[in-house]
């Protein structure tokens, strides 16, 4: 399913490739050239979903992507990184998670570079 999107516009069917994908992402943690690769794509889907206003579903690809990301994502994929935080805590407020918006902000403003 990955290599049908990859660097393609799939429209919505984005939703379906990452949600099918997301069922099996404990078997891709182990790959962390992969973990990365469907981690965007989460992104991709969840800024779809921002774009469509579904702050909900958004929320969700967007905390898939954040949970594929190995610990070192600061330093190895700071780009990455930043946007997808950024994007999270944003989805997050629009889902009236307030506490976790804060909480992702303050993790932000304690690892950027610049802004």
């Amino acid at each position: 399913l990955y290599s049908f999107c990859d660097g393609k516009d799939v429209g919505d069917t984005i939703f379906l490739i990452a949600s099918q994908i997301n069922h099996g992402k404990e078997w891709i943690l182990g790959d962390k050239d992969l973990s990365i690769a469907i981690a965007e794509l989460n992104m991709k889907a969840g800024e779809k979903a921002l774009d469509g206003c579904d702050h909900k579903t958004a929320y969700s690809y967007l905390g898939a992507a954040l949970s594929l990301l190995p610990n070192d994502h600061w330093r190895n994929h700071y780009d990455l990184s930043l946007r997808l935080n950024f994007l999270t805590s944003s989805a997050a407020n629009s889902c009236c998670q307030y506490d976790e918006a804060e909480q992702i902000l303050r993790g932000i403003s304690g690892r950027t570079r610049c802004f």
